[in-house]
């Protein structure tokens, strides 16, 4: 089982990809959290879900880019959160552990 490898990037770079025109989805994560590790086996389907779509798709480490994170009003992960024109439109996930099914649910009717 592949578990995803997400990017580690700058809060500055995240914010220029949250800002971008149409629409983005952030997977916002951290290395030592247990629900993260335990959806990470079925992001890279949820990713390719996504960029079929036409929605960019960028990463964010929960204490790397903890000020993004407050920012935005994210504190619960993993979170899957979509951005429109550089608005958070709607996200999914609390901090609890996600269903893959429900997440592969909730990327289909995107």
């Amino acid at each position: 089982m592949n578990f995803y490898q997400p990017t580690v990037e700058k809060d500055d770079i995240i914010n220029e990809k949250i800002a971008q025109s149409g629409r983005s989805m952030m997977f916002l994560t951290a290395d030592w959290c247990g629900d993260c590790k335990a959806i990470k086996p079925f992001v890279q389907d949820f990713r390719d879900t996504v960029e079929s779509k036409d929605i960019k798709w960028f990463d964010a480490d929960r204490d790397e880019n903890i000020e993004v994170a407050k920012a935005q009003g994210l504190m619960g992960i993993p979170s899957f959160v979509l951005f429109e024109d550089g608005q958070q439109v709607k996200h999914f996930g609390n901090g609890e552990r996600l269903n893959p099914k429900e997440v592969a649910a909730w990327v289909a009717a995107l």
